[in-house]
């Protein structure tokens, strides 16, 4: 990887693709809070480490179009949201991803007349931000149960794995979208299996953990009868320091 610009990202809430509408990612952290803890003995300050949060707010053009911008915020749902932030549209491209409350849905219009909304999300349910990277390459499709071409992540890994699905829509069927792990890129395993997504029930979108070992590679594979499933997912291998202990 190298040094890039922000150009030809894409963003997702809960399912909604929003690429074409998000004009601007205004903040996506990770906080701790720090305690102060010092004593007579140091002359300097010395701090610990607390909990962890995330924060990912936004900016939107205002899009009342069937299953974007208007349709995906102005709910402001009360249950817990995936956000997700591809960082580019290639496999292995970094991504920020957090479950999430969304807080607020703030329109202005400005005096050339255009129409836009502030979006902040508060990461939620004991899991914070998650820097990690993209498995598929950006949003993909599926026209039919198979596997996306396998990435090779050069070594495994002890400390588990954290995984988010952004199911964007489906022409008909149910697929299952699995991400399976391989030591030789040739015999596979289920490594994390999303639940199936009955056409009719997308947009929508899932976090699934797993503990242990993960392979050296990695492929998406979906199962099912179904026609054009279009999701992205994202990975992060879990490391020692996590605040999570997926080892």
């Amino acid at each position: 990887m190298a040094k890039s610009t922000g150009l030809a990202q894409q963003f997702f809430v809960h399912g909604y693709d929003l690429s074409g509408d998000v004009s601007a990612i205004d903040t996506a952290s990770s906080p701790r809070e720090v305690f102060e803890v010092p004593n007579l003995a140091k002359s300097a300050m010395e701090r610990l480490l607390g909990r962890s949060d995330g924060n990912i707010d936004f900016s939107t053009w205002f899009d009342d179009a069937a299953g974007l911008e208007h349709a995906a915020l102005s709910g402001l749902p009360t249950t817990d949201i995936i956000v997700l932030w591809a960082l580019g549209g290639a496999v292995s491209d970094a991504s920020a991803a957090m479950t999430a409350k969304q807080l607020n849905y703030d329109g202005s219009r400005g005096n050339d007349g255009s129409l836009a909304f502030s979006v902040q999300t508060r990461a939620t349910g004991g899991i914070p931000l998650h820097w990690g990277t993209m498995l598929s390459a950006g949003k993909i499709t599926h026209g039919s149960a198979g596997s996306s071409t396998s990435r090779d992540d050069s070594a495994s890994t002890s400390n588990g794995a954290r995984a988010w699905l952004l199911m964007t829509d489906i022409d008909s069927g149910t697929p299952t979208v699995k991400i399976e792990d391989s030591t030789n890129n040739s015999s596979w395993s289920d490594l994390i299996a999303f639940t199936g997504i009955a056409n009719g029930n997308e947009p929508t979108a899932e976090y699934k953990t797993v503990t242990g070992t993960v392979n050296r590679y990695l492929r998406i594979t979906t199962t099912g009868t179904f026609s054009n499933a279009d999701f992205a997912v994202a990975i992060q291998r879990g490391t020692a320091q996590d605040d999570e202990d997926l080892s």
